[in-house]
């Protein structure tokens, strides 16, 4: 496993493995950046795999 993207503060429900991703970039009203961090961590925080990610 390795280093996935998240979303800082609320909103959060996906890691993300394309930084790029419109899933994680968006809602400009709530988004306050975005942190890399090991994926066993995201799915420990209870984070789902994001579906709209390119693999």
């Amino acid at each position: 496993m390795g280093n996935v993207h998240v979303r800082k503060g609320e909103y959060r429900y996906a890691y993300h493995t394309d930084p790029d991703c419109p899933a994680l970039n968006g809602k400009p009203e709530t988004f306050v950046g975005k942190v890399e961090i090991p994926e066993e961590d995201a799915e420990a925080q209870g984070l789902k795999p994001c579906r709209q990610c390119k693999r």
